[in-house]
C-alpha cells in the first residue's frame, strides 16, 4: 500500500524557497522605482508643497447641527443629510466664500459620536487669516455662525440682525468648536518632527544593539525609504496632512521595522550555524536565502494587513482617511524595502568578524 506524505507547507513556501532569483544582485534595478518617486514628491514639494491642514497651518472647526432624523427644510424644500452632502457643502462654502475662507473639511457625524441625544450633523474645518488677531478671527466665526444659521433656515436674516443674535441667548444648532492659532500650529508641528525623530533614532539603537551597526545603518536606509515613499505618495495624491500623517509615519515605522528584524534574524542565524561549521561567509548567498525563507510570512503579514487599512480607508470619514491613506502606502513601502532593499544593502555592507572570508561570487545553486 502506498503512503502519501502530507504537505505541511503552503505552496507557495515551495516555490520561493526552490526559486533561483537573486534579489541582492537586482538590488540596482530595485531602487530605480523609489528614486523616481522621490524626485517626483521633491518636484511637488518646491512647486506646490504639502496640502497642510488646520492643526499645521492654524484653522477653526464648526458644527452644524440637524435635527433627530438627519433632515432640515429651506422653502419647503427638505434635505437629508446622507443624500444631500453636496447641497449642504455648497451652502457652507457659500457663506465661507463671503469672508475669503475656504472649508478643508466637510463630513457627516452621527449623534453617538457627538454625545448629544438624537439628529447628526456636518463638521467643517476651515483656515484662519492668521494675518488676523485672535479676537478678529472669534469674532468672524461668530459672523459665520450666524450666516450658517440664516442658510440653513434656523434664524430669519430679515427678522434677526446680527447685533440681535450675537446679544441674545441662542440655541447652539451651530457651534463653534476649537481654535487653532498659527503659533499653536508651528508649535505642534515642531513637536510632532521631534517625535518621528526621536522614534527613528530609538530604532536605530535598538536595531545596532540586537544585531550589528551595519544591519542598523541598513534598517534605518530602508525606513528613510518608507517615510520618504509615504510623503511623497501623499503630495501626489494630494491628501491632507494633520497630526493624524505624523502618528501614521511613526506607525509605518514601527511595522516596517518588525519586518526587517524578521529577515535579520534569519541571517543572523544563518550567520552563526556556518561559523560553527567553519564555513566561509557569502554575504548575498546569506540574504537571498534568508529572503526566500521570510518570503511567505511577508506577504501573508503585509496583505492581510493590508486589507484590512484599505477597507477602513475606503468606509472611513474624512479625519480618518487622513490616519489609514499614509499606512496603506506605508505598508506597501515597508514590505518592499524590507524584502527587496535591505538584504542588499547589508550583502554589500556587512563585514565578519575577524577570521572570516567575505565571499561576493555568483550564489552557488544548492539542490
Amino acid at each position: 500500500m502506498t503512503k502519501y506524505k502530507k504537505k505541511t507547507k503552503f505552496s507557495l513556501d515551495d516555490k520561493i524557497s526552490n526559486s533561483k532569483f537573486d534579489y541582492c544582485k537586482n538590488l540596482k534595478w530595485f531602487i530605480v522605482a523609489p528614486i523616481l518617486i522621490c524626485i517626483l514628491g521633491v518636484i511637488l514639494l518646491c512647486t506646490v508643497g504639502f496640502n497642510l491642514g488646520i492643526d499645521f497651518t492654524g484653522g477653526s472647526i464648526t458644527t452644524v447641527y440637524m435635527d433627530s432624523e438627519g433632515t432640515y427644510t429651506i422653502n419647503d424644500d427638505t434635505f437629508d443629510v446622507d443624500k444631500d452632502m453636496a447641497k449642504i457643502e455648497a451652502k457652507i462654502n457659500k457663506v465661507l466664500a463671503k469672508h475669503e475662507l475656504k472649508a478643508t473639511i466637510i463630513q457627516k457625524t452621527t449623534a453617538d459620536e457627538l454625545g448629544i441625544a438624537n439628529g447628526d450633523a456636518v463638521i467643517v474645518k476651515y483656515q484662519n487669516n492668521n494675518e488676523l488677531e485672535s479676537a478678529d478671527i472669534i469674532a468672524i466665526n461668530e459672523e459665520i455662525r450666524y450666516e450658517l444659521l440664516v442658510e440653513f433656515g434656523y434664524v430669519d436674516g430679515e427678522e434677526v440682525s446680527f447685533e440681535e443674535f450675537e446679544s441674545e441667548d441662542n440655541a447652539s444648532l451651530v457651534s463653534n468648536g476649537e481654535i487653532t492659532t498659527a503659533s499653536a500650529s508651528s508649535e505642534l508641528m515642531m513637536k510632532s518632527f521631534i517625535a518621528l525623530l526621536v522614534a527613528v533614532v530609538l530604532i536605530l539603537v535598538y536595531v545596532a544593539i540586537r544585531f550589528d551597526l551595519t544591519g542598523g545603518l541598513a534598517a534605518i536606509l530602508a525606513l528613510f525609504h518608507d517615510i520618504l515613499i509615504t510623503a511623497s505618495v501623499v503630495l501626489i495624491c494630494r491628501i491632507q496632512i494633520n497630526v493624524a500623517f505624523i502618528a501614521a509615519l511613526i506607525t509605518i515605522l514601527g511595522y516596517s521595522i518588525n519586518n526587517t528584524i524578521i529577515i535579520f534574524d534569519k541571517m543572523r542565524e544563518e550567520l552563526r550555524t556556518k561559523r560553527q561549521a567553519n564555513e566561509k561567509i557569502d554575504n548575498r548567498q546569506i540574504a537571498n536565502s534568508s529572503v526566500r525563507t521570510t518570503m511567505t510570512r511577508s506577504i501573508l503579514t503585509a496583505l492581510t494587513t493590508f486589507v484590512s487599512i484599505f477597507m477602513i480607508t475606503v468606509i472611513g470619514v474624512a479625519d480618518i482617511r487622513e490616519f489609514a491613506f499614509p499606512i496603506m502606502i506605508g505598508i506597501l513601502a515597508g514590505f518592499y524595502s524590507s524584502v527587496f532593499i535591505t538584504p542588499g544593502l547589508w550583502a554589500i555592507a556587512y563585514r565578519p568578524k575577524k577570521g572570516k572570508v567575505v565571499t561576493m561570487k555568483k550564489e552557488t545553486e544548492v539542490e
